[in-house]
């Protein structure tokens, strides 16, 4: 199963409407909707987990600053390497620009709780499918992240 953009969407849809408590509970959700996404990733992953571990740790330091954009681009640039380092049998390149939260955040603003939901998983499902593997053997095909 590919990249689940329609349950990534969903989940920070609902993670908006019901925010966890804290700021740490609030990372670790948006660690656990990138876990579930990314869990079917082609080709495949064997460090989602571990990503989704480093991505709750860099994001509740985000979120706790005073723009969380910059600490949110870093955190998913890690995300997206320890993926990419999990693809065995295959040599990653993650994804190579910046996801694009600050422009996103700075508006125009999103009406309603599955609007956001939709605009930022759209924008990390676009951002996560630029990463790109070749396989390390014979016919070394180059595939890009589904």
């Amino acid at each position: 199963m590919p990249l689940d953009a329609p349950g990534l969407k969903s989940a920070l849809a609902d993670l908006g409407e019901s925010p966890p408590a804290t700021i740490a509970l609030v990372a670790q959700a948006w660690a656990d909707a990138m876990s579930s996404y990314a869990s079917g990733v082609v080709p495949a992953s064997t460090t989602v987990s571990a990503a989704a571990a480093t991505l709750a740790s860099a994001l509740a330091t985000a979120f706790a600053a005073p723009a969380a954009a910059p600490g949110m681009e870093s955190a998913f640039a890690a995300f997206a390497a320890t993926v990419g380092g999990g693809m065995a049998g295959w040599t990653a390149v993650p994804p190579p620009s910046p996801v694009g939260f600050a422009a996103q955040f700075a508006g125009p603003y999103p009406e309603t709780h599955e609007d956001a939901g939709d605009q930022i998983g759209t924008l990390i499902d676009s951002w996560m499918k630029t990463g790109t593997a070749t396989l390390i053997a014979p016919p070394n095909t180059p595939t890009t992240w589904t």
